[in-house]
């Protein structure tokens, strides 16, 4: 089996191979030879001359700590059956990483179809949404009325990506969309019942959106961006105006979505589901990213375990002063702390905190002093995205 790019003359090939391992989603291989496929993003194994398994790199920017990283989103990964024990998937993933650590991608994402499986080269759960399924007669008295909805189109692709950007930036891992991203999510509207609608406060701006599908009674949010709480109950009232249509409102929300303290009777139905997961490319670049404390004046070293990406496996020693890292792989294995590339990569997001990570047995402390420094440094914090690759 030979790992590497895909040439064009392959693309009936990547119909063939995407229509048969995804055939619950009608169209997936025409669709993706028509407005995704690039050669230099597409990986494919090959048995001699033919394609059997596929790879697609997605090349992204993701907001980090108020800024953007690169980032690589892993998606249509698949093989045919007769090839599905011959590790071609595997080496997909593995050449994947040394790609995007070639084309400076701090971060990889995707979603599973098997957490052990993807857990096995380095990613890991990063993401977690809170699924609110609310009466839609809860939003009865919410909103004013005032302000102005209107269907989404292409003309709004600047004013929704300023509202989008102030409300993501503050999520890590959130995806910064681009204007092929935002043309790409416009067009959609109208297919299949799935909706977008602006909403203005006055005549000239936009304040807020929503994305959403209607299907069996139930309103199904996709996407919800306000500035402010103001236009967040506007678009409740919205979501009311349906109520002769729709029973129950369905919504994966961030964790720190306070929506049950709005309603009158916060008795409504959540549950928090695992989502996408996340892998450090690069170690070093990540540390350099990273958002130190300002007066934080120290230092201190981390053995990370990386088997698939030798560049990540060592010790590396951190020197922090006034928010900034100077980072260095040493060659020593004598280190403060020590875990695997899986739990550096969510610490190093946010997902979850050094001291939790210590708390539940996936990081090793050898040097507790630097440890109780580094619970200061590397905290939780909020992490959503609703991009799907």
């Amino acid at each position: 089996m030979e790992i590497k790019f895909v040439p064009e003359e392959y693309k009936e090939s990547i119909k063939h191979v995407l229509n048969y391992c995804f055939s619950g989603v009608s169209g997936i291989g025409e669709s993706f030879v028509n407005e995704t496929y690039t050669y230099e993003n597409c990986l494919g194994c090959f048995d001699e001359d033919k394609l059997v398994g596929l790879l697609y790199i997605y090349p992204y920017d993701m907001h980090f700590y108020g800024n953007t990283v690169p980032m690589g989103g892993i998606g249509v990964v698949s093989t045919l059956p007769e090839y599905r024990y011959y590790r071609c998937a595997s080496n997909m993933l593995i050449k994947s990483v040394e790609i995007m650590k070639d084309r400076g991608y701090a971060f990889s994402a995707l979603a599973p179809f098997s957490y052990a499986f993807y857990r096995k080269y380095g990613w890991e759960l990063g993401f977690n949404s809170k699924r609110n399924i609310i009466p839609v007669n809860s939003f009865k008295d919410l909103g004013t009325g005032k302000g102005q909805f209107r269907p989404l189109t292409l003309e709004d692709i600047d004013s929704i990506n300023q509202v989008y950007r102030n409300f993501y930036v503050k999520y890590n891992g959130s995806i910064d969309r681009d204007k092929d991203n935002w043309k790409s999510r416009l067009k959609r509207i109208g297919e299949n019942r799935n909706y977008g609608y602006s909403f203005s406060r006055q005549e000239n701006g936009l304040n807020g959106y929503i994305f959403f599908s209607i299907e069996s009674g139930v309103f199904y949010i996709h996407e919800m961006v306000y500035d402010s709480i103001e236009t967040k109950l506007e678009l409740f009232r919205f979501i009311y105006n349906h109520n002769a249509q729709v029973r129950e409102v369905n919504w994966k929300a961030p964790l720190d979505d306070n929506t049950m303290l709005l309603l009158d009777n916060p008795r409504i139905e959540q549950k928090i589901e695992p989502g996408m997961m996340i892998r450090v490319v690069d170690v070093a670049r990540v540390l350099r990213s990273y958002k130190y404390p300002a007066l934080y004046k120290g230092g201190f070293t981390i053995n990370i375990t990386d088997k698939w990406a030798p560049w990540n496996n060592g010790t590396f020693k951190l020197i922090i002063d006034q928010g900034t890292a100077e980072v260095n792989k040493i060659e020593d294995d004598t280190a403060d702390i020590s875990c695997d590339i899986n739990v550096f990569s969510q610490v190093a997001l946010g997902y979850t905190g050094i001291e939790e990570a210590i708390e539940i047995g996936k990081i090793t402390v050898h040097n507790l002093k630097a440890a109780e420094d580094m619970k200061t440094i590397f905290k939780e914090h909020v992490t959503y995205m609703t991009d799907g690759f």
